[in-house]
């Protein structure tokens, strides 16, 4: 486990401690310290956990997930594409809780580490821990943005060759993998939006900064929102098209089928070669058997023709 004090005050008591990596019984010395309730306690061990708030007393808990930057393009599970944070704040002090670093956390950790500490004021410490608890929750939305960006110029390359020449069955094979992608992603903002609607300004001057994070909150989810109907629209129409091009392929086997059916009887009726059959002494009994043939093949053209069944 590796346990740092990003921030610290004294006046007034302040402090923001990280854990990285805890162990259950190394976790339970950091709860027992600052009073954290136990089953908020085995939720932050849970790898797989949903974003979630929950408020025990004076300490709230909410679980946030990130996208993780180093996940593989083809993965498309929860606990492969996020890596999961889970946040404790209480009057005095803030604590994170992850299994790996995170860059938008660490980036953060740096920036309010040479930030100038809350020192002086009991004001002061009341704006600073609204802010770091936005900003954090603020950081893990943002890291969505890259892979929703990367997921649209995807589904708009897919809508590019949808009246192209392709293979399909690998085609709808990445169409569905990304649909699956952009679910999950939703899926996690989703829950998050939850947890960040339910939360509640410490003081008036705060106010317009919660409001901000949930519009944040609220523009990324419509957005995976659009961009799951727009994958689904893709998939649908796609399939459509496998099933039109296999109606075609049909149709037109239908319609050869319908051609030779008859031409086929009538041969199979002059192939049984009976002593006294019509016409089968008849010096033009042959060409006249193509000539009805020919007749009956011309007729059906033309039938087929008026009804347009032969029009692309």
């Amino acid at each position: 486990m590796t346990v740092q004090r990003v921030l610290s005050s004294d006046d007034p008591p302040f402090t923001w401690v990280d854990v990285v990596q805890p162990t259950t019984e190394e976790l339970a010395r950091v709860a027992r310290q600052y009073g954290l309730h136990p089953m908020s306690v085995e939720d932050s061990l849970e790898p797989e956990h949903l974003p979630k708030y929950e408020r025990i007393g004076s300490t709230t808990f909410i679980i946030v997930r990130a996208m993780d930057t180093a996940a593989r393009d083809d993965c498309s599970s929860v606990h492969e594409m996020t890596r999961k944070v889970a946040i404790f704040y209480g009057p005095e002090f803030l604590i994170t809780i992850h299994r790996a670093e995170q860059p938008f956390l660490t980036k953060l950790m740096e920036t309010y580490r040479t930030a100038s500490p809350p020192n002086g004021a009991a004001d002061r410490r009341k704006g600073l821990l609204p802010r770091l608890l936005i900003d954090l929750i603020n950081g893990a939305i943002d890291t969505y943005e890259e892979p929703l960006g990367a997921a649209e110029t995807a589904i708009d390359a897919f809508e590019s060759t949808v009246f192209g020449e392709h293979e399909l069955t690998d085609l709808l094979r990445r169409i569905y993998l990304e649909k699956r992608r952009v679910t999950q992603m939703r899926r996690m903002l989703s829950h998050t939006l939850d947890a960040v609607q339910r939360l509640v300004p410490a003081s008036e001057p705060t106010a317009p900064l919660y409001q901000d994070l949930r519009e944040n909150a609220q523009s990324m989810h419509y957005y995976a929102d659009e961009l799951v109907d727009d994958v689904n629209n893709l998939l649908s129409i796609q399939l459509a098209l496998a099933s039109h091009r296999t109606n075609e392929v049909v149709r037109i086997l239908t319609v050869f089928s319908v051609f030779f059916l008859p031409l086929t009887f009538i041969v199979g009726v002059y192939g049984m070669n009976f002593e006294y059959m019509p016409e089968l002494r008849e010096r033009w009994g042959y060409p006249a058997v193509w000539a009805v043939m020919g007749g009956v093949t011309l007729a059906i053209y033309l039938w087929f023709r008026s009804r347009g069944w032969l029009r692309g």
